[in-house]
């Protein structure tokens, strides 16, 4: 198959790889073209070092100068992108009218697709668009310029859409890469965003050690005893609030258990017991993605959804009115809100 990956950070070439191992076609493509730079100076190959420190080479099959090009003939594409991207990432979709094809959101943290459609059918009423998210990126990683390392990769990815998938959609899904798990009922998956909680409340918590210049890992030295057992307290508004409303809650010990083999009884334990998480660095600095990422595509959606319908998250409040206070900026403004449209079954209500 032909597949367009949209992103070329550190998922994203993990990605090319994931997918060039399964016989796929690559086209590669990134908003900013100076990202590319070095992938194309080596003829466009990448290097990839797995967890074992085996290193491959692989040959993307195009880099795109233009998000036309990627699309042109593709049969799927993988948006492989901060999720603050999505908005923006829409409208350029829209404007070409790229939606043909299942696009896929890797990862759509919160209500991804909703931000994504909205955009794309704001500049392109009527037009098709079938857009799915996922609940989570497919690798552990981080890269530098032509080079990515993979720390660890999940045994499966669960992905949704707003409306019921048709079976031949779902089969092309999983043609792209089998570890690809359809759930069909959205906020089962929207809701269950892990990323929302394990990078924005560690690197907050931990500012001063960034802001200082130190050099830590992120998860196994950033998420302490403390740290963890407060990540946990918002876990389990999250499970009141999934009751409430009737959504599934998969909890964050279950997710590390389920998606990299994980053992221990408390969070903590489990995080300490991951291998693909060793390796990863914290943040060297507050500006960086694991806050506006996360935050406004994560932590904010959640709790507005908590306030919609009228469910108390008082931790989840705790920490976004100290981060707002903090970093002396407004997430609650900026934050993606509830799609109640969605809730009711009308997605197509997104573009109205």
């Amino acid at each position: 198959m032909k597949i367009a990956v949209i992103g070329a950070g550190s998922g994203g070439l993990a990605l090319c790889y994931e997918l060039k191992r399964a016989g796929h076609s690559v086209r590669l493509w990134n908003r900013s073209p100076e990202r590319l730079a070095p992938i194309l100076a080596r003829r466009s190959r990448v290097l990839v070092e797995d967890p074992e420190n085996h290193i491959t080479e692989i040959a993307i099959d195009s880099i795109c100068p233009e998000l036309g090009d990627a699309m042109d003939g593709a049969d799927a594409a993988v948006v492989v992108t901060p999720s603050s991207a999505h908005e923006d990432l829409g409208q350029r979709f829209g404007e070409i009218r790229a939606g043909k094809c299942p696009i896929i959101l890797m990862p759509g943290r919160t209500y991804g697709s909703y931000a994504f459609t909205k955009l794309y059918r704001k500049v392109s009423p009527g037009a098709e668009i079938l857009c799915l998210e996922t609940q989570t990126i497919l690798h552990a990683c981080r890269s530098e310029g032509d080079k990515v390392r993979i720390y660890g990769t999940k045994s499966k990815v669960s992905y949704t859409s707003p409306i019921p998938l048709p079976r031949s959609v779902q089969d092309m899904v999983s043609s792209i890469l089998p570890c690809f798990e359809y759930v069909e009922r959205y906020f089962d998956v929207a809701l269950n965003n892990v990323g929302a909680f394990f990078h924005p409340i560690p690197t907050i918590l931990n500012s001063g050690w960034i802001e200082s210049g130190k050099r830590f890992k992120h998860y196994s030295e950033g998420i302490t005893p403390r740290i963890a057992a407060f990540i946990d307290a918002i876990d389990q508004e999250k499970k009141n609030l999934c009751q409430r409303i009737g959504v599934r809650h998969l909890p964050l010990t279950d997710w590390l258990k389920v998606e990299y083999g994980a053992e221990g009884q408390d969070l903590y334990t489990l995080l300490q017991n991951v291998p693909a998480y060793k390796g990863v660095d914290a943040p060297t600095s507050l500006d960086h993605r694991y806050i506006f990422d996360d935050l406004n595509t994560g932590l904010v959606p959640l709790y507005r959804t908590a306030e919609h319908f009228g469910v108390p998250m008082p931790t989840l409040k705790v920490f976004l009115d100290f981060t707002c206070a903090f970093l002396r900026k407004d997430y609650y403004s900026t934050g993606r809100g509830f799609p109640a449209e969605y809730w009711r079954g009308d997605p197509a209500a997104a573009s109205r």
